[in-house]
């Protein structure tokens, strides 16, 4: 079954058995819900607490497995690894495509961002050593999610520049492209504050050729740090 789909089957599930409880509360303890009054606040902070676990492991914030692991090494598939060699050409058109992310990134062009994705691809944040990704958002979602998520660059004048370097590129036999990098990523206000390394992170992808194009099925950045958080950048 499609990882989209059990998450929604769990979001289902997660709002019927709220609503179940929420009912139940009610009806014993009288007053509507959103009062406390009449309710085991332990009990309900316990049933809170799992309610909140649950809503993030079912919502599109969250996706298991999607990350590199801390014992895993996925750079050594590129040589003499399951991975083959691309041609001179099929480089060239994926070192583009990463080109092309730094230089919409960097201008904060969103729309831009989601064009460089298939429709089904998505974006992965990741945490080091964490399988699982902290944030997880659709192509379709892109252009929405960062135009919020970038809002304090824009209110500040500020700019993020990204340097992308050490550039493995592999061929499956499917045509799909694994690449791996390192992205240095500076910070400046405009006319005001000279470049400062604001973060490095690792990147990788899966890249397909879609029509003429290269594009997205799946980007993930881990940063080295735990705690970047994409809103800050």
């Amino acid at each position: 079954m499609a990882w989209p789909r059990i998450l929604a089957m769990l979001r289902e599930r997660l709002v019927r058995s709220v609503g179940s409880a929420l009912n139940g509360v009610r009806d014993r303890t009288g007053p509507s819900v959103g009062s406390t009054e009449g309710v085991n606040m332990k009990t309900s902070g316990i049933f809170g607490a799992a309610a909140v676990f649950l809503l993030l492991a079912a919502s599109a914030a969250f996706a298991a497995n999607e990350c590199p692991g801390a014992s895993q090494m996925p750079w050594r598939d590129y040589r003499g690894g399951s991975l083959v060699a691309p041609t001179p050409e099929e480089r060239h058109d994926v070192i583009d495509l990463l080109s092309q992310y730094a230089w919409t990134m960097d201008n904060r062009d969103f729309n831009g961002l989601a064009a460089l994705f298939v429709d089904t691809g998505q974006y992965f944040h990741c945490d080091p050593g964490d399988v699982n990704a902290v944030l997880a958002i659709s192509a379709g979602s892109l252009a929405k999610q960062f135009q919020t998520m970038f809002a304090n660059l824009a209110a500040t004048n500020s700019i993020a520049t990204r340097l992308l370097s050490n550039i493995l590129i592999g061929k499956r036999e499917d045509g799909t492209f694994e690449v791996a990098l390192t992205v240095q990523v500076t910070i400046q206000t405009i006319g005001v504050s000279a470049a400062q390394l604001d973060y490095m992170a690792k990147i990788y992808a899966t890249i397909k050729k879609d029509g003429d194009l290269m594009k997205f099925l799946t980007l993930k950045i881990a940063p080295f740090q735990s705690g970047i958080q994409a809103s800050a950048r």
